[in-house]
């Protein structure tokens, strides 16, 4: 019989949106634990892996943001995605949870949330909070623990050498998350090393946001899995195959 450190704790949408709207209407709306789902996880690991991480990622957004509350969101995504991942060690039952994101998100890192919103708006989506979606990559936690997992790189020192290049928002949700490239990790570690070609630098090789620079390429790709097995090809062979159905597109200046 599991016992309670063998539980961890999910939110439905319509508890997660009271909560949000709630705080936005500056009330103090706390949820209680008849509020919250479980998920029983297996024998091994302890759900205080997850306390601890929340902990390291707020000092880390406190450290990174400026005075005006405005964050350093490079330098938070590329640390907080390796510590979310590496630190809370999450069983496959509970990463693939919306519920569990949803909490996480509302509950405890709701700060982080906030202030990893979109820059235009006043304040963060309610599918920054994974509420209206079970796509755990809209979640904003999410995100940052898919981009960690799909960059994880287990034969290198660092593994999270990839996921720890300054990459953009737009990049990850568009050209790794949205096209599912955890069924083809490799693609996604090829695409990472042709477009951020300099690790230590945002610079990038084909243009981000003009419609026939990477986002051209994206689409390529998709279709082209139909032709071509990537999940058995080299990074040599990954490499040539992004060189040769990029040569006519639009470059960074």
């Amino acid at each position: 019989m599991a016992n309670d450190s063998s539980r961890v704790r999910t939110l439905s949408n319509e508890k997660a949106q009271s909560v949000v709207e709630a705080r936005r209407r500056g009330l103090s709306r706390k949820l209680l634990a008849e509020d919250c789902g479980t998920i029983e996880v297996r024998a091994g690991w302890d759900p205080v892996t997850v306390d601890r991480a929340c902990v390291t990622a707020l000092d880390l957004l406190e450290k990174l943001t400026n005075e005006g509350a405005k964050i350093d969101a490079f330098n938070f995504d590329r640390v907080a995605c390796a510590l979310i991942h590496r630190e809370m060690q999450l069983p496959p039952k509970v990463a693939a949870s919306d519920g569990f994101w949803r909490w996480l998100a509302v509950e405890r890192l709701h700060r982080v949330v906030e202030n990893r919103r979109n820059l235009r708006s006043d304040v963060a989506s309610l599918e920054n909070y994974g509420i209206g979606t079970r796509d755990i990559g809209k979640n904003r936690l999410g995100a940052l623990w898919l981009r960690a997992d799909m960059l994880y790189d287990a034969d290198a020192r660092d593994p999270y050498h990839l996921a720890n290049r300054f990459l953009h928002m737009d990049f990850i949700m568009s050209g790794i998350i949205r096209h599912r490239y955890g069924w083809c990790r490799n693609l996604a570690h090829a695409l990472v090393r042709f477009q951020y070609r300099k690790p230590e630098s945002t610079d990038v090789y084909l243009h981000s946001t003009d419609p026939s620079g990477i986002r051209r390429l994206y689409k390529r790709l998709r279709h082209l899995h139909s032709i071509y097995a990537f999940e058995f090809m080299s990074d040599r062979e990954l490499d040539q195959v992004l060189k040769q159905h990029s040569q006519d597109l639009v470059r960074a200046q």
